[in-house]
């Protein structure tokens, strides 16, 4: 399956060896996690016409002498996309790198090599496995085998996959932990059996997933067909077909080529999910902040730089899914390098269907840790005393 779910666009002076070099490392790397090797497309400003605005995108921008920046790729600064300015050494910002783009903390690339270069693209797209989660929601006495089945596809992928039988240690709160990791993922996959929608467990977990932007792929057994609640879902029907010796019977094998296929349209669900996501976070809060004059910069480290006319600086940093207090303290350790004056630091989160207790305790790290928690609609409106 060659289908295209991330999309970078180089610009710049391409140097024609660097470019190949990084197209054949990431094709490495996107094979090791069992993708196909074409699921990042590269584009150029000539081939800009045959982006899809709905998939996660970058922008590598590999500096020269005098270069300006395209029009044509100002999409990618107005909508918050990360672009990452490329030099041989960061002395050569100021002439090499388009005044847009100064503010961007650029990569050496003769100091750190190609390859490190390709782990920023996996970073922005969020492909590494700790980033990587989907929950798979099912009914334990009718779809053990297929949920394994999918937890051990997913694995060999390089997801971060939530099962309860294989993910709740013992002594812990069960369900508070299911509400947790379920606001983790990027897509829930749901086994729909026959008596799943009698289960208050799973009715409760679609709800709860109905309440943010997480991707729900929704299994539909053989004889099952889709319903008003899970008007959200994108509904993948199973046929006999799809068995072995074409039985649906429950316990029943399911053929490898139908585990990959639900597999490709996770990933698939993913990558939209990422898009969605980021757009909430991040441009929502930037489009904010330009409303108010002020110009934010995405930093390679996925991070929003904003500064206001007293030069004090602030980092926007979007955490999708559940802050934690370890996540936080990586992002301060990891901003707090960062050359210039010293920044205020906002980690900011998606609070819908985020429980009253996970509140609590962000406001409790709020007092505790030298950065704060906050919720995307209260950050717009916190703009405007930075800013002004």
């Amino acid at each position: 399956m060659n289908e295209v779910y991330y999309q970078v666009v180089l610009l710049g002076a391409l140097n024609q060896a660097t470019v190949q070099e990084l197209k054949t490392e990431i094709s490495f790397q996107l094979v090791e996690l069992g993708l196909s090797p074409h699921a990042i497309r590269f584009l150029s400003v000539a081939t800009l016409f045959a982006r899809k605005r709905e998939l996660p995108t970058m922008g590598i921008f590999f500096g020269s002498q005098g270069l300006a920046f395209p029009s044509q790729a100002r999409f990618l600064l107005e909508d918050s996309n990360l672009v990452v300015p490329v030099v041989s050494d960061v002395i050569e910002v100021a002439s090499h790198i388009p005044i847009e783009l100064q503010h961007i903390n650029a990569l050496a690339i003769d100091d750190v090599g190609v390859p490190r270069l390709a782990t920023l693209v996996f970073e922005a797209f969020r492909l590494l496995r700790r980033e990587r989660r989907v929950f798979i929601s099912y009914r334990r006495k009718e779809s053990q085998f297929l949920a394994n089945k999918l937890y051990d596809e997913l694995d060999a992928r390089g997801y971060d996959v939530f099962i309860d039988v294989r993910s709740v240690p013992p002594g812990v709160d069960f369900q508070a932990e299911l509400w947790h990791r379920m606001g983790d993922a990027d897509v829930i996959l749901l086994i729909d059996t026959p008596g799943f929608r009698a289960s208050r467990w799973t009715q409760e977990e679609l709800a709860q997933a109905n309440l943010t932007s997480i991707e729900i792929l929704h299994l539909l057994w053989p004889g099952q067909s889709e319903d008003d609640s899970s008007a959200m879902s994108t509904f993948f029907p199973l046929s006999t077909e799809d068995f072995r010796q074409g039985s649906a019977r429950l316990g029943g094998g399911i053929k490898r080529a139908s585990l990959r296929r639900i597999c490709d349209t996770v990933e698939q669900l993913r990558a939209r999910a990422i898009a969605v996501r980021y757009r909430y976070l991040v441009d929502t809060v930037c489009d904010a902040a330009r409303d108010l004059g002020a110009r934010p910069q995405v930093q390679k480290e996925r991070w929003a730089l904003l500064e206001n006319s007293n030069g004090e600086r602030l980092a926007l940093v979007p955490a999708i899914g559940r802050p934690t207090s370890d996540r936080i303290d990586e992002i301060f350790q990891a901003i707090n390098t960062f050359s210039g004056t010293p920044l205020s630091i906002w980690i900011v989160y998606d609070g819908r269907g985020m429980s009253s207790v996970w509140k609590r305790h962000l406001d409790w790290l709020n007092g505790h840790l030298p950065t704060r928690t906050v919720p995307v609609v209260d950050a717009c409106h916190e703009l405007r005393s930075f800013v002004l």
